[in-house]
C-alpha cells in the first residue's frame, strides 16, 4: 500500500520516484532535471512539500482488499495522532451522526460505480470537541479496476463553511424583509384585479395579471433564498399535515402554466393519494422541478408529471425532453450553487440553488431524490415520499 501512496504523490506532479532508492530522493523527468541545482533542492520530495503546503490529506483504498491507507495529515484532520492507527470505520465514526449515513453511502456508491467522488460533511474531533467541516474528493486512478486504486484528497473547509453561513444569514435577513412588502403588494394586485373584473376593464385585467405573474416569480425566488438560508444553517423546519398529493400537483401545474404559458405540461392521471408532509415545502419542490423542465426544454417540447404508488412510498416524476445532463455532472446537480456550464445553458438564468433545496427538503422528509438523464434526450427527475 505504501507503493500506492508514492504513486499518488508522483502522479500529482508528474514526478518519477525511484522505488529502490532508500534515500527517498526523487528523480525528475529528464526534460525537467537541472544538474546545476544546489544539492538541497535535488533531494526535495516536491510532491510531499506541495501537499503539506496546501494542508491537504490523502487517502487510498485498495479495491481488492478494501484496505484503507490514510496519510498523516488525513489522520490529523479526523482528530487522530499522525502515527495513530485509523480505519475507514474509525474515520466515519467521527462524522456527525445525521450526516454519517449519507457520507458512507456516497463513498460506497462512488466505489461501486467507479464514479468521481465529492462530498462535504461535519466531524467532531477531539480534544476540543469542536465541529469542523471536511471535503473529500476522489476517484479511481485507472478505468481498469483490477490494476487501479481508489484514492483522493481531504481538506479542512471549516472557514469556508462559516463564511457561507454568515452569507446565508444575511441573505435570509434581507429576503425576509423583502417578502413582507411583496406579500402586501400581491394582496393589493388581487384586490384591484377583482375590481377590474367587476368593471369589465379588459386592459386593467391584462396588466394586473402580468403584474401578479411577476410578483409570484419574485415571491418564489425569495422563498428559495429563505430556504437556502435555512438549509445551510441546518434549520429547515417542517410543518407536516395530511393533504392530497394529486390535488397539490394539479395546483402547481396550473400555476406553472400561468407563469410559463408557452409549454405543454401533461399531468398523468393517477389515483388519489394522501401524504403526511410539509405541503408548502413539497409545493416548492414541484415548482422547482417543473420550472427547471420548462427552462431547459424547447417551448414546443412536452413536459410530463405523474406519480406511482409503491408499498410504503409514492414516487413522483417530472419528465422533460430538454438538454439532458452528462453523466459526470449528474452527481453534482444537487450540490449548492452548482450549475451545468455549457453554451446551451449560459443564457439560462438561475442561481444553482433550486435542486439543492429540493434535495434538502426531500431528505428531511426521509425520502430520496435522483435524476435519470441522457444528453440531448432529456431528463427524468424523481423523488419519493413515505406514505402514511
Amino acid at each position: 500500500m505504501m507503493c500506492f501512496l508514492n504513486k499518488v504523490f508522483c502522479s500529482t506532479l508528474h514526478l518519477r520516484v525511484d522505488m529502490n532508492n532508500q534515500s527517498g530522493v526523487n528523480e525528475f523527468p529528464d526534460e525537467n532535471y537541472n544538474p546545476d541545482l544546489p544539492e538541497p533542492f535535488k533531494a526535495i520530495d516536491i510532491a510531499e512539500i506541495a501537499l503539506d503546503s496546501a494542508n491537504v490529506g490523502i487517502w487510498i483504498i485498495d479495491p481488492v482488499s478494501r484496505k484503507f491507507l490514510p496519510s498523516e495529515r488525513t489522520r490529523e484532520l479526523f482528530g487522530f495522532l499522525p502515527k495513530e492507527d485509523m480505519s475507514f470505520e474509525d474515520a466515519m465514526l467521527k462524522v456527525v451522526v445525521k450526516h454519517r449515513k449519507s457520507a458512507v453511502e456516497a463513498i460506497e456508491n462512488a466505489f461501486r460505480k467507479q464514479h468521481a467522488l465529492y462530498i462535504e460533511f461535519p466531524i467532531v474531533a477531539v480534544p476540543d470537541h469542536k465541529q469542523k467541516w471536511l471535503s473529500v474528493t476522489g476517484g479511481f486512478s485507472s478505468p481498469n479496476v483490477g490494476n487501479s486504486y481508489f484514492s483522493g484528497i481531504i481538506m479542512d473547509i471549516t472557514e469556508q463553511k462559516q463564511s457561507d453561513l454568515r452569507r446565508s444569514k444575511f441573505i435570509g435577513m434581507v429576503s425576509h424583509e423583502l417578502k413582507t412588502p411583496l406579500t402586501a403588494l400581491k394582496a393589493y394586485v388581487q384586490m384591484l384585479n377583482n375590481w377590474a373584473k367587476k368593471q369589465k376593464d379588459n386592459f386593467s385585467i391584462g396588466a394586473l395579471s402580468k403584474v401578479d405573474k411577476q410578483v409570484k416569480k419574485m415571491l418564489n425566488m425569495i422563498n428559495s433564498l429563505l430556504n437556502l438560508s435555512g438549509a445551510e444553517a441546518g434549520k429547515i423546519h417542517l410543518n407536516k399535515e395530511e393533504f392530497r398529493l394529486d390535488t397539490l400537483i394539479n395546483e402547481v401545474v396550473e400555476e406553472t402554466l400561468f407563469i410559463t404559458a408557452t409549454h405543454h405540461i401533461v399531468n398523468a392521471p393517477s389515483e388519489a393519494v394522501t401524504v403526511n408532509a410539509d405541503r408548502e415545502k413539497i409545493e416548492q419542490v414541484l415548482v422547482n422541478l417543473l420550472s427547471n423542465a420548462a427552462k431547459y426544454s424547447d417551448k414546443s417540447a412536452e413536459i410530463e408529471i405523474g406519480y406511482v404508488l409503491h408499498d410504503t412510498t409514492v414516487e413522483v416524476s417530472v419528465i422533460d425532453q430538454g438538454l439532458g445532463v452528462e453523466p459526470p455532472e449528474i452527481e453534482k446537480l444537487f450540490l449548492p450553487h452548482y450549475r451545468v456550464e455549457s453554451k446551451e445553458t449560459e443564457k439560462i438564468a438561475g442561481f444553482g440553488i433550486g435542486l439543492y433545496l429540493c434535495a434538502e427538503i426531500i431528505n428531511r422528509h426521509h425520502g430520496k431524490i435522483w435524476v435519470e438523464s441522457k444528453p440531448g434526450k432529456g431528463s427524468t427527475f424523481k423523488f419519493t415520499l413515505p406514505l402514511n
